[in-house]
């Protein structure tokens, strides 16, 4: 099923903690697909402050530390805002396919990108990174493998993310212990694709420089030649007049 999206924003006025202090830009920002997928970001100075978890039926903070100027901030109220926003997303959306059932849906494809978090070494704790970037609309498949095998344990996949231009962006994680050998990949799966992605990495072997015994012997031969041929200049150049 194709997907379709309506993105509102709702201003809710600036919130001043007093009258010395600056104002602070508040806002909700939602939106609402076919697929029955929602979502609503509580926008605080142009950040992601919050978003409603409709699954737990609450708000969490997406930032680490809550400013001061949000500890009265009012969980259950924003969590009905957030409803209410949505109901109303899904009666524009209605409206909207109604009113130009034949207009093609945007589809961009995403750029992908994998990294760690340290840099490898074996037997040492890491975190692999895939990132999906620019990508519309914001539906995508995250698939990790090692060695060919599908791993679950240990992924965690972040949330979507807004770009600039109108596009996604979402990252999945894998905890890992690489090993020399082993082969970690992640597939993206997303509509605008005609084949899914792959993204491959694995641990640099220290690579050591192994030479064959006739090799060896040619160029201990070759030093000991110039060695001769520098000690015979040498001498002389010494030799008495």
């Amino acid at each position: 099923m194709t997907l379709s999206v309506i993105l509102l924003v709702i201003s809710t006025g600036a919130v001043c903690t007093s009258a010395t202090k600056p104002s602070h830009d508040f806002h909700f920002i939602y939106g609402c697909y076919e697929s029955n997928d929602v979502r609503v970001d509580i926008v605080v100075d142009d950040d992601v402050a919050a978003y409603a978890d409709f699954t737990k039926e609450e708000i969490e903070w997406a930032m680490p530390h809550t400013p001061d100027y949000l500890k009265h901030f009012q969980k259950k109220q924003a969590l009905e805002i957030a409803k209410a926003s949505i109901a109303h997303c899904h009666s524009v959306l209605g409206k909207a396919k109604k009113a130009d059932p034949k207009t093609p849906l945007r589809q961009d494809a995403p750029d992908t990108f994998i990294y760690t978090r340290y840099k490898g070494e074996d037997g040492g704790v890491n975190a692999l990174f895939c990132l999906a970037n620019h990508f519309y609309p914001p539906t995508i498949n995250f698939t990790w493998t090692k060695n060919g095998a599908e791993v679950t344990d240990g992924v965690l996949n972040l949330r979507y993310r807004h770009n600039g231009d109108g596009t996604f962006h979402r990252i999945s994680m894998l905890s890992i212990t690489p090993r020399e050998g082993e082969l970690y990949s992640c597939r993206v799966e997303h509509q605008a694709l005609k084949h899914p992605l792959t993204r491959s990495w694995e641990l640099e072997e220290n690579k050591r420089i192994s030479l064959h015994p006739a090799a060896v012997f040619f160029y201990a031969s070759l030093i000991l030649c110039l060695m001769g041929i520098g000690a015979g200049v040498f001498f002389y150049y010494k030799r008495p007049n």
